[in-house]
């Protein structure tokens, strides 16, 4: 192959993976995307972007839990992150479903195991998960081993 081909196959491939890029929007649109976003951010302890998809309710609670551990919220939010040691595959052991009745909520469904529900709220275009009994509920979903002690 010549490199002017080589080029212009380059080009193509950037032309249409920036197409596809710029077409897909936000991924906080939805209640789904914003459940695989916080997943994402916790499997990669990314507590900024975990932080800030939790709603009002959630925040105010990882706030309160961090001033009892003289933390910040997100400081509260990374110990509990934290004491997950090994995270569930979702291609082998969970699925996402959006619920059909409340649009809000969405289903993680364990494979042989329990369905935990997760409800979103949305706040001006963007989902963010609701409470922390949500998120426990989602933390749960994903979590296949934790540490049982109490990091300070």
């Amino acid at each position: 192959m010549r490199s002017t081909d080589v080029k212009n196959i380059l080009s193509f491939i950037i032309l249409i993976s920036l197409t596809l890029l710029y077409s897909c929007g936000n991924i906080h649109q939805s209640p789904n995307g914003c459940v695989v976003a916080f997943i994402v951010a916790a499997e990669q302890r990314d507590m900024t972007k975990a932080w800030n998809i939790l709603g009002p309710d959630a925040q105010n609670y990882y706030n309160s839990q961090g001033e009892k551990m003289r933390k910040s919220g997100k400081g509260a939010l990374e110990n509990e992150i934290g004491k997950i040691t090994r995270f569930r595959s979702v291609k082998k052991d969970y699925r996402i479903e959006l619920d059909t009745a409340n649009h809000d909520m969405v289903k993680i469904v364990t494979i042989g195991g329990p369905t935990h529900l997760v409800e979103t709220i949305n706040i001006d275009g963007d989902y963010k998960i609701k409470n922390e009994i949500s998120l426990r509920n989602l933390l749960d979903a994903i979590t296949a081993e934790a540490t049982k002690k109490e990091v300070y």
